[in-house]
């Protein structure tokens, strides 16, 4: 495993000093933009898009969007007109207002950064200066009731082989629409540093983004049984690296670590460590590991593989994704992993001319999102940072369980665009917490009004502990 990382470090080096390299990219929007990210999981369907995490960078879609000039002109328009706010030098790119009514508070709407269903009102914006070729300053955030969120705000610098990226960058590490098991917007970026490479690299099209932030302060943490828990700021790093091998195939690797924390000292040796030998970094105990005394745990680690395969049998494209996670290694082996989750999709960019479906299931061995150190578990803020099943439960209760979804849009219906989203969740038997199958339900009606959309919706049904909401809201984005 420390071979093959020392390879893949020397080739992204030799790689990125061999290449022609251009300037840095603006993001386009995650999560705040449902109808242009319909629009973006449509083209990376059609062109077999390459890439397996979010947000995407604006020059990588640009440069793919050329493919469906011809073949697809009301998408590749759409797309067009809106990609041209980010060839300015400065622009602000996004900007809504919502406000909403709630008859129930204490329920997390799904990746939404930490919002909550009775929340009355959102303010979403994010801008950006280019300075020059290989500078950019990025500005935004979200405001909602006492929250003020500095997602996009964040300076990029670099090149498009490696493109460095400070502050509140956010990272959605799945190729899923809807969700992410290591990281996603359920829960608020943390202050981070990220290098990534807008250019796709070498014919097997390699993508790579690693980052390294800090966490807000958690309650609980303790590496030391001896001693009392401590509250303290831990460290996240994500890793991911993808690549190519067949037009229709996309692998990715990704990995997150969450360390430190607590009084004691972390050498970059002790993260290098951890990751390329988590077995004797963070499995204590027993024959098949050098680590021994419990206290010198590294942290809490999750890994997964992901696949992507657009295909097109009988000129009817559609997505299928997969991927395999693990929140443990298995039998103290760094190879295999333990505590599995898996994940499925289907992404249907054209049912018919104007209707599109994604569907995506996910099943969850125990132990996910909780952890014997760290006692707020893989949160951030006190909100679960990879799937939104995860918020459904107790904070610290590792049950196993399953989580579906399925979303269906219709584009130009009368000059409205009309979407229907279900999303359920279970749980399986706890000796704390008793759960029943949860039910969520989401209707949308928007309508353009020159350069403005105006969008409203419903959100109702009932929670893993049988509370039931209903929540009315309406948007105006500009």
């Amino acid at each position: 495993m420390k071979t093959l990382l020392y390879i893949f470090l020397i080739n992204i080096c030799l790689i990125s000093l061999s290449t022609q390299a251009n300037g840095v990219s603006p993001y386009l929007p995650l999560k705040t933009d449902p109808l242009l990210e319909l629009e973006l999981e449509k083209l990376a369907t059609i062109t077999k898009l390459p890439i397996l995490t979010r947000p995407y960078h604006a020059a990588t879609i640009y440069k793919y969007l050329a493919k469906i000039k011809s073949s697809h002109p009301t998408l590749y328009q759409r797309l067009n007109a809106y990609i041209k706010r980010y060839k300015k030098t400065k622009a602000v790119t996004h900007f809504s207002a919502q406000i909403s009514h709630s008859f129930k508070d204490d329920f997390l709407m799904a990746n939404q950064r930490g919002l909550d269903v009775d929340d009355s009102f959102k303010i979403s914006t994010s801008s950006f200066w280019q300075v020059n070729e290989h500078l950019i300053l990025n500005a935004g955030g979200t405001l909602y009731n006492d929250e003020i969120i500095p997602n996009n705000s964040y300076i990029s610098f670099g090149w498009d082989v490696l493109q460095v990226d400070i502050g509140y960058r956010e990272h959605w590490l799945s190729p899923t629409q809807e969700g992410a098991l290591l990281l996603s917007t359920q829960a608020k970026p943390a202050l981070n540093v990220t290098i990534s490479n807008p250019e796709l690299l070498t014919d097997w099209n390699i993508k790579y983004e690693m980052s390294v932030g800090v966490l807000e302060r958690q309650n609980g943490i303790q590496f030391d049984a001896k001693k009392a828990p401590v509250s303290g700021k831990p460290a996240l790093m994500s890793l991911h690296f993808s690549f190519q091998p067949l037009d229709w195939w996309t692998i990715g690797f990704n990995r997150t670590l969450m360390f430190a924390g607590d009084d004691g000292d972390i050498s970059i040796k002790d993260v290098w460590n951890g990751i390329t030998d988590p077995v004797n970094s963070d499995n204590c105990g027993g024959s098949g590991t050098e680590l021994q005394d419990c206290s010198k745990e590294f942290g809490n680690q999750q890994a997964s593989i992901s696949n992507k395969f657009d295909i097109a049998p009988f000129n009817f494209p559609l997505s299928l994704t997969w991927e395999y996670a693990g929140e443990d290694t298995k039998g103290h082996k760094n190879y295999q992993l333990g505590n599995i989750a898996q994940n499925f999709g289907v992404f249907v960019p054209y049912l018919t001319t104007n209707t599109s479906i994604n569907f995506e299931y996910t099943k969850f061995h125990s132990l996910w999102y909780v952890h014997h150190i760290y006692g707020e578990g893989y949160s951030n803020d006190n909100v679960k940072m990879g799937h939104w099943w995860g918020s459904l439960k107790a904070p610290d209760d590792g049950a196993a369980g399953s989580a579906m979804s399925m979303r269906f849009d219709w584009q130009n219906v009368g000059g409205y665009q009309l979407s229907m989203l279900y999303r359920s969740a279970e749980f399986d038997s706890s000796t704390t917490y008793q759960y029943q199958r949860s039910h969520e339900v989401e209707l949308s009606i928007a309508k353009a009004m020159k350069s403005n959309f105006l969008e409203a919706k419903l959100t109702l049904g009932e929670d893993a502990i049988g509370g039931q909401f209903l929540r009315t809201s309406f948007k105006v984005r500009w």
